[in-house]
């Protein structure tokens, strides 16, 4: 076994080349591919603000991240996001060759150096190690320790050092994640020898040690009593305290969409996109995997059980708990996650590598080369989405934003990216300090209303997320100042809104037309071609922003051909935005253009349809599925008008019909088809003007149909 263990030395130079060959390969990528700012990625602005202020982040608090993130960041390198980048690069990196040492002391440095490339390629690991968040940080500690409970090849395994510094390094990581928690299983299996040769004792003094790594949480006490800028629940006292760290007060699952399905539901589906993701991140490495599978239970049987308790409990368990609905936004939730299943397969990799290479020592040169070719595709997969050097989206919104915002206003925000990019350019940059950000989705809650009176006592709060119009008239009432909401913003139906550049000013006056765009845009550095979720979501704001002018312009009968091309635009920023085609149609048909306006219908009709296949792929709720039904009525309407004016009675009937198919209340659709019918069938004709009247008794049109058919 020795010989084996050093083939991989003598094919190449020896054990200190292969963690430089790793440093002359990742590390340059990784700092290549840095975000030059704030990433538009899930907390990343929360948590820049919560390291940058020495705050206190969301459930539960994240200590451990906090004050690490907040030394590096006092490293005089580039801005203070860019600094937290390479933090989490440096974190991420740091993972990858703690893996290597102990997957190179366990098989052999060849066998761990393509499981350690293939690791470092990972779009996954490459994603969080390029964003001011927890999770690289999480994955380095993962490594750490396996790298603590494997006994290497040449040591004692029963020794209790091993053990009491695993058990303290859990509890000190999960005061970064508590996730961590599903590498305990693996932990215990790998450290049973330890634990059966100095008995119960020891597991009590090793219970001793991980509290004390866990102890760091006091961190939330002590901080949130000075009252920081950013104090997510205040857990200034002993009860908060417990229901931060323990998540009572922020869901117990993963995320709150999983409550609306049934446990285990989405199971499969979660499964199938787990595997999807393994096969782009390991792709032929996955054949090695199995060889290292085979070959670890025939040879070191204890050590194959712990991996596979690590992947079995922080892979499929893991998916089953988040029952999390397979649509971009939940996948980009869990993504980060799938690291800890990640890095079992990785040690099976260099297991499979390791054992091959023992028995077909003159097949080392084409398995390196396969292995190899697996790494270069798995680095490939993610090229384009892994490279963020001129990703600006999150600080050019904060900007475009601040630029619409005059001086004082109050702007209520709910999405994180976008709400988390304003936090970031106000607390961070310190820009904007005269604007007052609100979070909708926490105006109710008690420790923000307090925090607010500390740091905005010009500020009164109302309920936002959960209160009604009255609620809202009455937070407008009680502040000065102009009043505004981001377009992600979710506003009660009474509450009258414009559009002005990406906000929506609220209780503006009737009437008033929205001013031009390009003063407030940074559209220059807008990349439509987005990867990920997070970064398509800022498109989508600027998308709803042109939409929403546009809306109010065709309302108003002044929507012109600039504004076409504006809608054209946010169809490129979403392409799932079906209205901007829609209204399009309206323009051309308000010139009597109805081609150009049935394509533009039809072009509503296919992003419509396509929604609904998605939301079947998706599984989203039946209310989400109706609200496209019931939106795409609308656009079947509309068509059937175009088709009509062109000549085509039998399609715009057919049109009609599959509009009142998707919204059989849709009182416009029986009119059309009165109309169509008109001087071909009077009896057809007065059943359709009876059901638009039933549907919509003030409709003027059909009761003047009706006095028609009664005078002859």
């Amino acid at each position: 076994m020795e010989e084996v263990r050093n083939s991989g030395s003598k094919f190449f130079c020896g054990f200190y080349f292969y963690p430089s060959l790793l440093a002359l390969i990742l590390v340059p990528l990784y700092i290549y591919c840095l975000p030059p700012g704030l990433p538009p990625y899930r907390d990343s602005g929360e948590m820049a603000c919560a390291a940058w202020t020495l705050g206190i982040a969301h459930q539960p608090g994240y200590p451990l991240y906090i004050i690490l993130a907040k030394l590096f960041s006092l490293i005089p390198l580039g801005n203070p996001a860019w600094r937290l980048n390479l933090f989490s690069a440096a974190a991420g990196l740091a993972g990858v060759f703690v893996f290597w040492r102990f997957a190179s002391r366990s098989f052999s440095p060849l066998a761990a150096f393509f499981a350690a490339l293939t690791l470092g390629f990972n779009f996954t690991l490459r994603t969080v190690s390029s964003v001011p968040e927890m999770y690289a940080l999480n994955f380095f500690f993962a490594c750490l320790l396996l790298a603590v409970a494997i006994a290497p090849w040449d040591e004692d395994e029963t020794s209790t050092a091993r053990m009491f510094l695993a058990a303290f390094l859990l509890g000190f990581g999960m005061t970064n994640r508590m996730d961590l928690l599903l590498a305990a299983p693996a932990v215990l299996i790998l450290l049973w020898p330890v634990i059966k040769a100095n008995g119960p004792v020891s597991l009590v003094k090793a219970t001793g040690f991980a509290l004390l790594g866990f102890s760091l949480y006091l961190y939330l006490l002590v901080r949130s009593s000075g009252n920081p800028l950013f104090d997510w629940s205040h857990p200034a006292e002993f009860k908060t305290f417990l229901a931060v760290i323990t998540r009572k007060s922020y869901g117990s699952t993963l995320d709150l969409i999983s409550r609306n399905y049934p446990a285990g539901a989405l199971f499969l589906p979660g499964l199938k996109y787990y595997a999807l993701h393994l096969w782009e991140n390991f792709t032929l490495a996955l054949f090695f995997c199995l060889a290292g599978i085979y070959w670890e239970w025939r040879s070191n049987r204890r050590r194959c059980l712990a991996i596979a308790a690590l992947f079995v409990f922080s892979g499929p368990v893991f998916i089953f708990m988040a029952n999390m609905p397979p649509n971009p936004h939940s996948l980009a939730i869990v993504e980060p996650y799938y690291l800890l299943p990640d890095l079992a397969l990785a040690v099976w990799a260099a297991a499979g590598f390791f054992y091959l290479a023992g028995l077909f020592p003159k097949a080392l040169l084409p398995l390196a080369f396969a292995f190899l070719l697996a790494a270069g595709a798995v680095c490939y997969n993610g090229a384009y989405g892994a490279q963020r050097r001129l990703l600006f989206a999150a600080e050019d919104y904060a900007a475009d934003v601040a630029r619409t915002a005059p001086p004082g206003s109050v702007i209520v925000g709910k999405k994180d990216v976008q709400l988390f990019s304003l936090w970031y350019m106000q607390a961070v940059e310190g820009r904007r300090p005269d604007l007052q950000l609100v979070a909708q989705g926490l105006s109710g809650a008690p420790w923000y209303n307090a925090s607010a009176k500390l740091y905005r006592p010009g500020l009164t709060l109302f309920n936002l997320n959960s209160g009604g119009e009255k609620d809202w008239a009455a937070f407008r009432a009680a502040n000065s100042g102009g009043f505004y909401a981001t377009m992600d913003a979710e506003l009660p139906r009474g509450v009258p809104a414009r559009a002005v550049g990406l906000l929506n000013e609220l209780y503006s006056g009737a009437g008033a037309l929205p001013p031009g765009l390009w003063d407030y845009y940074s559209l220059g550095r807008l990349n439509p071609a987005y990867r990920d979720f997070f970064d398509r979501d800022i498109g989508t704001s600027y998308s709803q922003a042109l939409l929403a002018r546009a809306v109010a312009r065709n309302s108003a009968g002044a929507l012109d051909a600039a504004g076409v091309a504006e809608l054209r635009l946010a169809r490129r920023f979403d392409a799932d935005i079906p209205e901007a085609p829609l209204y399009e149609g309206f323009y051309h048909s308000g010139r009597g253009d109805w081609a150009a306006a049935g394509a533009c219908f039809r072009e509503s009709i296919d992003v419509f349809e396509r929604l609904l296949l998605l939301s079947e792929k998706y599984y989203s709720l039946p209310a989400a599925k109706q609200e496209i039904l019931f939106a795409s009525a609308y656009a079947w309407l509309n068509y059937g008008v175009s088709l009509e004016k062109r000549g085509d009675a039998v399609g715009a009937e057919q049109a009609y019909s599959f509009a009142l198919s998707r919204k059989p209340e849709l009182a416009e659709a029986h009119f059309n088809l009165a109309v169509l019918y008109w001087g071909r069938d009077f009896a057809r004709v007065r059943h359709e003007l009876d059901e638009t009247l039933r549907l919509n008794p003030g409709h003027a049109g059909a009761v003047r149909y009706l006095e028609q058919i009664s005078n002859k």
